[in-house]
């Protein structure tokens, strides 16, 4: 809701459940642009009922539900939202981190049914431990520096990051094995 209101009264918008692909062709018969989560896939056939679309916006940072090579051919050029939840995503994997460090989950059930195992769950320190990363992209590169200030040690696989770029995040770059 807030993504059309920001749009304005100039632009027609038009809601279309993306899934029932019948309802979507007639939907974008006559649209400039198509805008998309995930759940709604664009490939040459959704752009065959559109020959007016110029741009697929995908609401997100993937971009596998839409075809770029067809679209590209229909010259329908496809954009994303590159950092529209990164500090979610990245906080998200950081909590799970500590929760499994800490066994949260497993701790929670054991309490809710009644047992109190204070030792069996009490977990590790992060502190001096090693981290992981694969990928120093935008998520990777946010969770790499949240966990440093835990003291966690990082190694990092990512094929398109210079060593300075891992160095400025704290981190060293080893092979995937």
């Amino acid at each position: 809701p807030a993504t059309v209101e920001a749009l304005g009264p100039d632009f027609e918008v038009r809601q279309s459940d993306g899934t029932d692909r019948a309802r979507l062709f007639s939907d974008i018969a006559d649209a400039d642009a198509l805008m998309v989560r995930s759940a709604t896939f664009v490939d040459a056939e959704v752009l065959s009922h559109a020959p007016q679309l110029r741009i697929v916006a995908r609401a997100g940072v993937g971009l596998d539900n839409v075809d770029i090579k067809a679209a590209t051919a229909a010259g329908v050029m496809v954009v994303n939202a590159p950092t529209s939840n990164i500090i979610s995503a990245a906080g998200l994997t950081c909590a799970h981190i500590l929760g499994l460090a800490r066994h949260i989950a497993p701790a929670t059930q054991a309490l809710k049914g009644g047992e109190w195992k204070r030792s069996k769950y009490s977990g590790v320190e992060l502190q001096d431990k090693v981290l992981g990363v694969i990928g120093l992209g935008r998520i990777g590169g946010l969770v790499a520096e949240r966990m440093k200030s835990f003291g966690m040690e990082l190694i990092a696989y990512d094929p398109y990051v210079t060593s300075a770029r891992a160095h400025q995040l704290g981190a060293q770059l080893v092979t995937l094995e």
